[in-house]
């Protein structure tokens, strides 16, 4: 199994690492289409015993992830105060220092930590993007806060911190 040591680049500096810069036939340009992206809406959902809203739900999820790769989903019943919740966490998270963010940096053969690019998934030019990435686990509580308060501190023992009774039925 070959390692790659994450490469990471701080906004802060001036010299932007090669690794990062798009060849000119790559980068984005003002008369690019507009991106659609598929909204996928739960609230169809909401009585099971529907067998053919869920097969058109389940052909709708299955069309945005071959087509794009991705989907909003709307009417999902996840409390709204949640949600914002949840940015303004990320918020946080993402704004600081790129040494402090690699404090939750994602261990070899973990599949949740924070992470700033995958070296070994592309071949030539890294994606721009950082990710913080859990695994859902309804049997076990806090995973999230766990985690941060773990590697970042007590002052990070906000995130996560939820209960069953903040998403909707």
């Amino acid at each position: 199994m070959v390692h790659y040591q994450p490469l990471a680049f701080d906004g802060s500096e001036s010299n932007i690492p090669s690794e990062f810069i798009r060849p000119d036939d790559e980068k984005p340009c003002l008369d690019a289409p507009e991106l659609v992206i598929p909204t996928i809406d739960l609230g169809t959902l909401r009585c099971w015993s529907d067998p053919p809203a869920l097969s058109k739900a389940a052909e709708a999820v299955s069309e945005a992830c071959k087509r794009h790769g991705f989907f909003l989903v709307v009417n999902h019943g996840v409390d709204l105060g949640l949600i914002d919740k949840a940015h303004q966490y990320m918020d946080v998270f993402f704004g600081l220092q790129i040494s402090e963010k690699q404090k939750a940096q994602r261990k070899v053969g973990d599949s949740y930590g924070y992470a700033s690019s995958f070296v070994g998934r592309f071949s030539s030019k890294l994606p721009w993007k950082e990710t913080l990435s859990f695994r859902f686990c309804p049997r076990t509580q806090n995973i999230v806060q766990n985690y941060m308060v773990n590697w970042m501190g007590d002052e990070f023992r906000g995130f996560g911190g939820f209960t069953r009774n903040t998403v909707k039925p």
